[in-house]
């Protein structure tokens, strides 16, 4: 006597295993795949997120010190670095405050030192952001009360490259921002505490 399953009890075939294997395979690849490219997305959004805002941290910092500057200096190269001063009071001391882009470590610097006070003593470099990049970093335009649509202030330009980031979710971001100093007045400030470039 032979025996027979009950009925609807005869299970699948080998083929019907075959596919639906197929089938659950594709679609957890979808799936994973769906949650890769929202992971990336989220890695990128962070990296442009923190790219942008040590700059505008840094740039919120300076905005304060240079809107109020007495002068700025002529932007120059010392090395492979950029530096840029601006002359400030500090609790009614004449406080020079030099930037410098550290090309070599990417990085936006910033020190002061008291005027007219002899010997020189800067301060040690404070980073404002990292990862940075530029090729002309600081530019200075001279304030022109001569002419009617000349400025009546000098104004600092920073013009940077930020990166944050690696790999596939790595991003870099540019950001130019111009300061007007309102208290330079003077027609020649080009070498404003450019002392301090002398003092690594």
């Amino acid at each position: 006597m032979r025996f027979r399953p009950p009925p609807g009890d005869e299970g699948v075939s080998l083929v019907e295993l075959i596919v639906a294997m197929t089938l659950m395979a594709a679609v957890g690849a979808m799936f994973t795949g769906g949650i890769l490219q929202v992971y990336r997305s989220l890695n990128k959004t962070d990296s442009d997120y923190t790219a942008q805002s040590q700059l505008n941290q840094a740039f919120g910092t300076l905005d304060r010190e240079i809107r109020y500057a007495k002068s700025v200096s002529t932007p120059a190269t010392v090395g492979s670095d950029f530096y840029v001063e601006y002359l400030i009071q500090i609790n009614n001391v004449d406080t020079c405050v030099e930037l410098r882009l550290n090309t070599s470590g990417g990085l936006l610097q910033r020190r002061t030192w008291a005027q007219s006070v002899t010997p020189l003593a800067p301060s040690t470099w404070g980073v404002l952001a990292s990862n940075v990049t530029a090729t002309t970093p600081f530019t200075v335009y001279a304030l022109d009360k001569q002419n009617l649509t000349g400025y009546r202030f000098q104004r600092l330009t920073l013009n940077f490259t930020s990166t944050s980031g690696g790999g596939g979710t790595g991003t870099s971001r540019q950001t130019v921002v111009t300061f007007a100093a309102l208290n330079a007045t003077a027609s020649d400030n080009a070498s404003t505490c450019i002392e301090g470039r002398k003092v690594t």
